[in-house]
């Protein structure tokens, strides 16, 4: 009888686990085939903002382009949220989880020429952020979660931000009254990253580096360059695990780097401090020591200051010394919350090539975003989705003079997000 039991067990939860199974997959292969079907038509609206793009604040045409396409799906609109931001709302048939999707939809002002055929009319203006890619992959997941609402329960809510460029966008939106128009359970986006075209990459808390600027305030003195060697000496002492001989850009190349990058359990990312540049100057009769620096540790970056200032007064500047002004803003830190971001790994993987769903292992330098003030009143996860192809000649480095992205990346980023929103949406 026992044996009966365990083997009526066994087939029902082998039964659940293959239907929870053939869910995920089911509804990948559908969404596969929707966004196989829209690829073509996603290019030209990419291409068409690529060709137009609008600095932070100005995004009045994307605006107005975003708005009437979800309109055209049959959305609920909301406009001119926090500038021109617009909220679309999905309502599914059925009561169920309520999922926001954020996109960045303003460019950069840049004098480097363009490196695709499509290039920008705005002079001095360049979608080289992948802004115009985030939107485009915005309206993807709308269009297939559109046609797929007979399955939605719950309801779905996509964001698309101006301004994130100045990191003012999200705020702007949020005081606008986001949260009172939306009340979503959780939050997600995502950034074009160098990677492959269509890997993804996350990881649990910290995404980027933490970003800090110092201002120490001096009475004059009389040796300015001891003064600077001496604050030099204070600061490069906290600096540990990356070699800073080189440019920025020589650690940011290591980013992908197939031993010591971000994906690897080895890298080089996980603890560092990387001094970014300090500098002494003179100002209406008082000398300032400023410097920034990025630092991986949160506690470590709360205590820099304090320690800093601790070996100032035990040194023979001490009575020289006025004040110490340090930044507190910690918006360009996505925090990804730790049990959503495992079960969004965890539903990606079962249905995503497993090869290109890679976790990350340490804090990209460099790099921020304001997605983080969204996360501070809802719990959400940020990734990154590669848009390089080497065999092409096409990098997504962000905020390279050369950045391009491989537009099947569009494809993967519609097909993976929109069944990750819609396995949310549909969890109890």
């Amino acid at each position: 009888m026992k044996t009966q039991l365990i083997v009526i067990l066994l087939l029902v939860t082998t039964g659940i686990l293959s239907a929870q199974s053939g869910t995920n997959t089911n509804n990948y292969q559908q969404i596969e085939k929707q966004a196989d079907a829209i690829y073509n038509s996603l290019v030209k609206i990419r291409r068409d903002l690529h060709r137009n793009p609008e600095i932070s604040k100005q995004e009045k045409r994307t605006s107005k382009i975003v708005s009437e396409y979800l309109r055209n799906l049959g959305l609920e609109v909301k406009t001119n949220v926090g500038g021109y931001g617009v909220v679309g709302i999905l309502k599914g048939g059925k009561k169920g989880r309520k999922i926001a999707w954020r996109a960045d939809m303003d460019a950069i002002k840049t004098d480097e020429a363009d490196v695709v055929d499509f290039e920008s009319k705005n002079k001095g203006v360049r979608h080289i952020c992948g802004h115009d890619v985030h939107t485009t992959i915005g309206l993807g997941i709308a269009t297939v979660l559109s046609q797929q609402k007979e399955n939605l329960e719950g309801t779905v809510y996509f964001i698309f931000q101006p301004a994130e460029e100045t990191f003012s966008g999200a705020k702007d939106m949020i005081k606008d009254g986001l949260f009172e128009i939306i009340k979503p359970d959780e939050i997600y986006g995502l950034h074009i990253g160098p990677g492959p075209s269509g890997e993804i990459n996350v990881k649990a808390n910290e995404l980027f580096a933490y970003q800090k600027s110092l201002k120490i305030k001096f009475k004059p003195s009389a040796n300015e360059k001891e003064l600077e060697n001496f604050m030099n000496t204070i600061l490069n002492g906290f600096v540990r695990n990356i070699e800073q001989n080189g440019s920025p850009w020589d650690i940011i190349n290591k980013i992908s780097d197939s031993k010591i990058g971000l994906t690897k359990k080895e890298t080089i990312f996980k603890d560092y401090f990387i001094l970014q540049g300090a500098r002494l100057n003179t100002d209406n009769g008082a000398t300032f020591y400023n410097a920034s620096f990025l630092e991986t540790d949160v506690k470590k970056v709360n205590s820099i200051p304090l320690e800093i200032k601790k070996q100032i007064l035990n040194s023979k500047f001490k009575d020289a010394f006025i004040s110490i002004e340090y930044s507190k803003d910690y918006s360009g830190t996505p925090i990804n919350d730790p049990k959503l971001t495992k079960i969004a790994s965890q539903t990606i993987s079962s249905f995503y090539n497993k090869e290109m769903f890679k976790p990350l292992y340490g804090q990209t330098p460099y790099f921020g975003e304001d997605f983080i003030y969204y996360q501070q009143k809802v719990p959400g996860v940020f990734f990154f989705l590669g848009g390089s192809n080497i065999e092409k000649g096409i990098s997504s480095m962000p905020h390279t003079p050369n950045f391009a992205v491989d537009e099947t990346t569009i494809k993967h980023g519609v097909q993976s997000f929109a069944t990750l929103i819609l396995e949310r949406t549909n969890s109890k």
